[in-house]
């Protein structure tokens, strides 16, 4: 027996009669009592005494037989529900807190988010020694080149950032000097 067919048959089963079952509770909900159904007609213009199809009939084929019946209970409902009323047209608008000013960047700010970064980078950079250290002794040279590669592009980036570092290291200097 294929393996497919003890998982989609029972899930285009459930799927079908999911849909049905939801279809059926929808229409038994929003039928009127035997006592209205000859006084009011229903909002569509038909009599609401004219019969309509309890349950349509399942195509256990496949999946493409669940398609109509959401489309029919997104119209049903979309009908016979008012939508419902906002509660925000009612009530009075309300003022925002103030919005704050950003902060000043400057450069002893941006010296600090560098050195940051740089410490982040460098512990990347020993984990990543770790696992391509690791891949080399199990043997896995596929991994071994990725990561090496991976290293060498954070190494580049952690000597760019270190050159800025110093660079904003100077400026934080000078600016705290001039204060």
């Amino acid at each position: 027996m294929n393996p497919r067919f003890r998982v989609v048959v029972p899930l285009a089963a459930c799927l079908v009669l999911g849909g049905t079952l939801e279809w059926a509770l929808r229409d038994m909900s929003s039928a009127p009592s035997p006592e209205t159904s000859l006084a009011v007609p229903s909002a569509s213009g038909l009599p609401s005494s004219v019969p309509g199809p309890s349950v349509p009939s399942p195509s256990v084929e496949s999946g493409a037989a669940t398609g109509p019946a959401p489309a029919a209970s997104q119209a049903l409902a979309a009908r016979e529900e008012p939508p419902p009323e906002s509660e925000e047209a009612d009530s009075p608008p309300q003022e925002n807190d103030p919005i704050e000013p950003e902060q000043p960047q400057t450069a002893a700010w941006r010296h600090e988010k560098l050195v940051r970064i740089t410490q982040l980078l460098d512990r990347d950079v020993e984990r990543l020694e770790a696992e391509r250290q690791s891949a080399s002794a199990r043997g896995d040279e596929t991994e071994s080149r990725r990561l090496a590669v991976q290293l060498a592009r954070h190494r580049v980036r952690l000597g760019s950032l270190r050159e800025e570092t110093a660079v904003m290291a100077d400026a934080a200097r000078q600016e705290e000097q001039a204060r």
